[in-house]
C-alpha cells in the first residue's frame, strides 16, 4: 500500500474575482436574491434586490454569511473552467418567464469566463455553483441554477 499525502496550495491567486448573482423574473421579480461574490481569498454571500424603480431606494442589502475562500477552491473552479473554450457562455429560455437570470463570471490572471443563464442550465456553471454551495451551510439558502435544459445556447 503506497500513502500520499496531499498536496499543499502552490498558487496564491491574489487576483481571483467571482460573481454570482441571481436575478428573479415574473413571480420573483421583487424578491430578494442570493448573490455570492469573491475577491481574493475572501467571500461575502447577501441577499440583495436586484430589480428597482427610478424613483426607489434600494432595499437595504441582507449580508448573510462573510468568510474565507480556499485557493483549492479557485484552482478547481479554474480547472473545471477548461471545459469550455471561448470565455462566455449564454443559455436561455424563451418560453419560460418566471423563474430567474443567472450571471455567474470568474476573473483571475489565469482565466476569465461569464455564464448568462436565463431559465437554462449548464453542467461547468453547476460544478462551479456546487463549490460555492460547500461554503453556505444547510441552514441558508443555497445557490441555484435552473434544471432546463436551454433552447438557444451559445458557447
Amino acid at each position: 500500500m503506497k500513502v500520499f499525502a496531499q498536496q499543499a496550495d502552490t498558487k496564491t491567486d491574489t487576483s481571483f474575482t467571482l460573481s454570482y448573482i441571481s436575478i428573479g423574473l415574473g413571480s420573483n421579480m421583487w424578491t430578494m436574491q442570493p448573490m455570492f461574490r469573491v475577491r481574493g481569498s475572501q467571500f461575502v454571500y447577501t441577499l440583495e434586490e436586484a430589480w428597482l424603480f427610478n424613483d426607489s431606494k434600494k432595499a437595504k442589502v441582507d449580508t448573510v454569511l462573510i468568510g474565507n475562500f480556499r485557493n483549492s477552491s479557485i484552482d478547481s473552479i479554474i480547472n473545471i473552467s477548461k471545459e469550455i473554450k471561448g470565455d462566455s457562455v449564454y443559455k436561455m429560455n424563451t418560453q419560460v418567464m418566471s423563474g430567474g437570470i443567472i450571471n455567474l463570471y470568474f476573473s483571475s490572471n489565469r482565466r476569465k469566463l461569464s455564464f448568462d443563464l436565463y431559465n437554462a442550465n449548464d453542467k461547468t456553471a453547476q460544478k462551479i455553483v456546487d463549490i460555492l454551495n460547500g461554503y453556505i451551510p444547510d441552514r441558508y439558502e443555497k445557490l441555484w441554477i435552473s434544471d432546463i435544459i436551454a433552447e438557444i445556447s451559445h458557447r
